[in-house]
């Protein structure tokens, strides 16, 4: 790790920090800049994957303003809302274009051998997962030996790693019991777990039932990016298109920001969804813009650099034994859009 960070730093110790600084060694060195490309011919529709998530609401915004098609794209928007994990390896098998992606599931797939490129950081949550626990457990280290419910494979299972290091305590003090949210919620009202770490509503519903919430991403914030992810097949040969789309999203999101209720108002539309449950997810996720993608794409060691995090996702699914190759983090992030927007 000290050696990687090193070999960034001898690059230009004035970039510390800097996109700007730093990007012409990231786009030689990953070699997917829009400048210099031979395009092919545009492809007769972007496939892109959205789902009910504010990082994704810029999808929704530019499809109702009809941005894509001002920008000369034809997008495709296609719902993978239930089937989240499913659509990631729809990216990778080229059935879908591009998609958010939790970097942590970007880390596990370009790990597993496919070659996938995040071009931008789209949002990272600010308590949209929460640990609830019986009444009476207080904090993580009262969970010692008792059983917690989570998806686990997960960026979830990730997550839990971070926080019980910081209380001084490994997972295996915990008795981790694999169910989805459905299936830890229903553990969680029969007293059959202890505690559940999901995602929203069931963090929410968990409290309502009864529980009490430990912590949430809120404590921990940048520490869960999700990035629009790409296949490098696909951004070598459409440059111009991924340059537009990154150009709507940066106007979406912007949009999203400043019309929060409008943006609410056809997120609910589209997926048809009570405006109440989308309005209040916003409040647990963070809708980045231009400058958070400055931050996230820097090089740094802590939780706030995607690069950061990086090493560190790939070092726990290493552990973990689900993925068995190390893939470091410049080959498979590209700033290179993003900055032509500055």
């Amino acid at each position: 790790m000290a050696r990687y960070f090193a070999q960034l730093a001898a690059v230009g110790g004035a970039h510390r920090g800097s996109l700007r600084a730093g990007v012409l060694w990231l786009i030689a060195l990953a070699g997917l800049s829009p400048v210099g490309c031979t395009p092919a011919a545009p492809p007769s529709a972007i496939r892109l994957g959205t789902y009910e998530w504010p990082g994704s609401y810029w999808i929704e915004v530019a499809t109702e303003k009809g941005w894509f098609a001002e920008a000369g794209l034809n997008v495709q928007r296609i719902d993978v809302d239930t089937r989240y994990f499913d659509a990631l390896e729809d990216v990778a098998t080229g059935k879908l274009d591009a998609m958010g992606f939790t970097e942590f599931d970007l880390v596990r797939h370009v790990s597993a051998g496919e070659d996938l490129v995040g071009v931008a950081a789209i949002d990272y949550s600010e308590g949209a997962e929460s640990m609830v626990a019986k009444p009476g457990i207080t904090r993580l280290r009262d969970l010692k030996g008792k059983r917690l419910a989570l998806l686990r494979g997960t960026y979830l299972e990730y997550l839990l790693s971070v926080v019980a290091e910081r209380e001084g305590l490994n997972l295996s003090d915990l008795s981790l019991v694999d169910l989805s949210e459905e299936a830890a919620m229903d553990a969680f009202k029969a007293g059959t777990v202890d505690a559940i770490f999901v995602w929203e509503p069931y963090g929410t519903r968990a409290v309502a039932a009864g529980g009490v919430k430990l912590f949430s991403t809120a404590d921990f914030p940048g520490l869960t990016y999700s990035v629009l992810t790409l296949r490098r097949s696909f951004i070598k040969s459409h440059p111009e298109q991924v340059a537009a789309m990154i150009q709507v999203w940066h106007r979406a999101e912007r949009y999203v920001h400043d019309n929060p209720e409008d943006a609410c108002a056809i997120v609910a539309r589209l997926f048809e969804q009570p405006y109440s449950d989308i309005h209040d997810l916003m409040r647990t996720v963070r809708v980045l813009s231009l400058a958070d993608n400055d931050r996230a794409f820097s090089y740094a060691a802590g939780f706030e650099s995607l690069h950061g995090s990086w090493r560190r996702m790939n070092d726990f699914l290493l552990d973990k034994g689900l993925v068995h190759v190390r893939v470091d983090s410049p080959s498979h992030l590209d700033a290179s859009f993003v900055l032509m927007l500055q």
